[in-house]
C-alpha cells in the first residue's frame, strides 16, 4: 500500500505555510477611510442645490388626472447679452450686460420686484441659452435660491 510521507522539517522539507498576518494596520487604514468618508458627506450636502429638469409641456407624473387651471410659470433666461425673467402672462424685463460681464445686482433687483408682486411663490425656472458657461448657470441659480426661490427648475434656453 502506497503512502505520503509528510516531513515537517529537515532538508528537503517544505516550509510550514502557517503564518500571522498582522490586522492591525488594514483595520487602521480603513478607520481613516471611514472617517474621511463621513467628514466628506456632511460637507457635499450643505453644497448642494436642488433642481429638477423642467421640459415644457409635459406634466410631472405626480399630478392627479383632475385638469387644473393653467398656472402662471416664471422664467429667468441665461443669455448671451444678459439675463431676460419673463413669465407666461406676458410680462418681460431684460437685464443686460455690464462691462461684458452679467449684472448680478440688477438681476437681485428684478428679483425682488417680482418677489414683491408675488411674495408666495418659490418656483423659477432657469433657461441658459447654448453656449452659456456652466459657472454663470450656476452663479445664477444662487442668487435666484437666496432671493428666496427655493424650487429652481432647469429647462433648455428655448422655453421663453
Amino acid at each position: 500500500m502506497g503512502g505520503v510521507s509528510v516531513d515537517s522539517g529537515g532538508k528537503g522539507g517544505k516550509k510550514p505555510v502557517d503564518s500571522e498576518v498582522n490586522m492591525i494596520p488594514m483595520i487602521d487604514l480603513l478607520m481613516c477611510c471611514i472617517m474621511f468618508l463621513l467628514v466628506t458627506a456632511v460637507w457635499s450636502q450643505l453644497a448642494r442645490i436642488n433642481s429638477n429638469q423642467a421640459v415644457p409641456g409635459q406634466g410631472s407624473p405626480d399630478q392627479d388626472s383632475v385638469p387644473q387651471e393653467p398656472s402662471i410659470k416664471l422664467f429667468l433666461q441665461v443669455r448671451g447679452a444678459g439675463y431676460t425673467l419673463a413669465d407666461t402672462a406676458g410680462t418681460r424685463f431684460e437685464v443686460d450686460k455690464v462691462n461684458g460681464q452679467y449684472d448680478l445686482e440688477g438681476l437681485r433687483t428684478k428679483l425682488r420686484e417680482r418677489r414683491r408682486q408675488e411674495p408666495n411663490r418659490r418656483d423659477i425656472i432657469v433657461a441658459p441659452e447654448d453656449g452659456v458657461t456652466y459657472n454663470d448657470v450656476i452663479r445664477t441659480m444662487d442668487l435666484t435660491v437666496g432671493e428666496g426661490y427655493e424650487d429652481v427648475s432647469v429647462s433648455d434656453g428655448a422655453a421663453i
